[in-house]
């Protein structure tokens, strides 16, 4: 099957490199703290603060919960992406593969992000993040539905990948004009077989034979 490029949604790479440091950090202190009061001189150790050793379990659990999320988070930011097929084009979440019929496409054109969210309609820590690339450029694809439930699409998606009114979706990639071309051609594509299976179909039988001769 001919299928377009795949283009990394930089919502899901940006959102999730931002604190992954802290993450790790947090980590790697948790896991060195615990270290060293098992491992460290003696003298050293007995001068720290007295930390009960019934209570060591929890240095482990929040390092264990930081190298999680960070792990979680690095895995996160590279598997998002936009891809075309001959007949749909669809969306990989972090965790969850979403699919869009073309005939729920009515058009497509090129935004700015801050023309497409304004900073009163998202949550604070929405706009904070959205003001870092706020002159970057997306794709929004009008659409006349959607495969499913808006609000479990969100729940994957995020809310920062529709377009306010409900009625789109935002494609942030790094080479939207090629997404795109490849939108527009293999929807064309897409409409060309079907409107010729449409004309066969609707064909007599013995029409059909002489139309195959």
């Amino acid at each position: 099957m001919n299928k377009g490029k795949r283009h990394v949604l930089l919502l899901f790479r940006n959102r999730y490199r931002s604190n992954r440091a802290l993450y790790f950090a947090v980590f790697f202190a948790c896991m060195g703290l615990y270290l060293f009061l098992y491992l460290g001189p003696a003298d050293l150790v007995a001068r720290l603060p007295q930390w009960p050793p019934q209570f060591d379990w929890i240095l482990l659990a929040i390092g264990s919960i930081a190298f999680v999320i960070f792990l979680f988070r690095m895995i996160a930011s590279q598997i998002p992406y936009v891809q075309c097929t001959e007949t749909n084009f669809k969306i990989q979440t972090p965790l969850y593969l979403i699919v869009f019929s073309y005939k729920r496409v009515q058009g497509t054109r090129p935004n700015a992000l801050f023309e497409i969210f304004n900073k009163d309609k998202v949550s604070r820590r929405e706009a904070r993040f959205l003001g870092r690339y706020a002159g970057q450029t997306a794709l929004v694809v009008d659409l006349t539905g959607y495969p499913m439930s808006l609000r479990w699409l969100k729940f994957w998606m995020t809310n920062l990948m529709f377009t306010p009114d409900g009625l789109g979706i935002v494609l942030w990639v790094q080479d939207w004009m090629t997404l795109n071309r490849e939108l527009s051609d293999f929807k064309d594509k897409w409409r060309d077989r079907n409107s010729k299976k449409d004309d066969r179909v609707s064909l007599s039988p013995y029409a059909r034979m002489l139309k195959d001769q």
